[in-house]
């Protein structure tokens, strides 16, 4: 069994890898400090054009790279690719890999991410029933697109739209299939879910709400070869050539389960993303921390996310010991494309008792405020005026108090409406 030693190590190959990596750099880390373990094939890359113009194959591999390889080489960080980590080791502060290593480490950046959700239906493992996580996962979708004609889409969440916008502008016939009674019935009001449903309508995309798979149905038997239906629990067969699920995710926390470390939905972290095990952090997915600004413990599933407690948590890992540690702040934010859409989105819906739509909703152009007791709490903006994607997010940030008559009158702009 060959050991390496390092002073600092990140568990995970994904976002939170690549642009923490960058971090220990401008902070100054020695070379050969350290080292990341991936159990992936390739170096860090980008996830959100997985499901956009990585999948429509208008970006190459290289192009979704978050740093070059040369970045790794020159600045001596060990990465440890198609690597498993098998067991860990907390208090002698060891991680045993099965590739018969032992790496220990000085400090530990958890950076695990989470696990797709798959179904667990008769005919589940038929060829061509799809997950969208990974680089491979995407390159098989992209080539199953080349032949198909039919695609079934089960799911109506961010993936499931990405997914069929990038199906249907390739001119497969696509059916997207989901439990609630509307598109993004959790987060969209009413309003934009009439909206987008009808934008995808006019493009070729067929749904159906209230409905679930019960089984897929094979071409050469009813649970083997490749997929050709998909039966629901409306009695309907769905005609596919291929599949893609997005039922969404799960925190990836099995590795630590009786290691002592706090689980609860995602790995427990204070308020400098540090575990309740000293030199210990977690960031990214995994990461279970509280919201300064919503002032609730919450796991967030975005990219920006990634990316803020990424640098963060490295700028903590580093720290010196005297230096007082910086509470992790952050304004949750998000972002989508679909066809020509791009829409933006920061804040939290859950405590909103008002909800105030700007803008020509019917024509695509609007914004949609949430708040509570006249509060600014999320913001949702898509084809306004930069001044309005600027002042959202500032406002979302302070928590700002608006009259909602000005609010409501969208001849009014922001800058000039009276806060309370």
């Amino acid at each position: 069994m060959q050991l390496h030693m390092y002073e600092y190590v990140i568990l995970g190959g994904g976002v939170v890898a690549g642009y923490a990596a960058q971090e220990f750099v401008e902070q100054g880390i020695e070379p050969g400090q350290l080292a990341i373990i991936s159990a992936d094939d390739m170096l860090p890359y980008e996830r959100p054009p997985l499901s956009k113009g990585y999948l429509a194959r208008e970006t190459s591999t290289a192009d979704i790279l978050i740093n070059d390889p040369e970045f790794y080489v020159q600045h001596q960080i060990q990465v440890l690719l198609n690597t498993r980590v098998i067991r860990v080791d907390l208090a002698e502060k060891r991680l045993f890999t099965d590739t018969d290593e032992t790496v220990q480490f000085g400090k530990l950046l958890i950076a695990t991410g989470s696990r797709v959700r798959k179904l667990d239906l008769p005919g589940a493992n038929l060829a061509g029933i799809h997950y969208l996580r990974f680089d491979d996962q995407a390159r098989r979708i992209a080539l199953a697109m080349q032949q198909a004609e039919h695609v079934v889409v089960i799911g109506g969440g961010y993936i499931g739209m990405e997914v069929a916008s990038v199906l249907a502008q390739n001119g497969i016939q696509v059916t997207m299939v989901f439990p609630e009674k509307r598109l993004m019935e959790r987060f969209f009001t009413s309003r934009m879910s009439e909206f987008f449903q009808t934008y995808f309508e006019q493009r070729g995309v067929t749904f159906i709400p209230e409905a679930q798979p019960v089984a897929f149905i094979g071409n050469e038997q009813p649970e083997q070869g490749q997929v050709a239906r998909v039966r629901l629990n409306t009695t309907q067969e769905i005609p596919a050539d291929f599949v893609v699920a997005g039922i969404g995710v799960t925190p990836a926390t099995e590795l630590f389960e009786d290691t002592g470390l706090h689980i609860d939905d995602g790995i427990v972290v204070n308020k400098y993303l540090e575990t309740n095990r000293d030199g210990i952090f977690a960031a990214g997915d995994v990461a279970n921390f509280y919201d300064i600004i919503i002032q609730k413990r919450r796991r967030v599933e975005h990219w920006d996310n990634a990316v803020q407690q990424a640098r963060h948590a490295a700028r903590m890992m580093m720290l010196p010991r005297r230096k007082q540690p910086e509470e992790f702040m952050y304004l949750r934010y998000f972002f989508s494309d679909v066809f020509d859409l791009a829409y933006e989105f920061w804040g939290d819906t859950d405590m909103a008792d008002e909800i105030i739509h700007r803008g020509d909703v019917d024509g695509g152009s609007f914004s949609v405020w949430w708040l509570a007791a006249q509060r600014v709490d999320a913001v949702f903006v898509m084809n306004q005026p930069a001044e309005e994607r600027e002042l959202a997010q500032e406002w979302v940030r302070a928590r700002r108090r608006v009259r909602l008559e000005q609010l409501q009158d969208s001849n009014v702009p922001l800058s000039s409406l009276v806060t309370v």
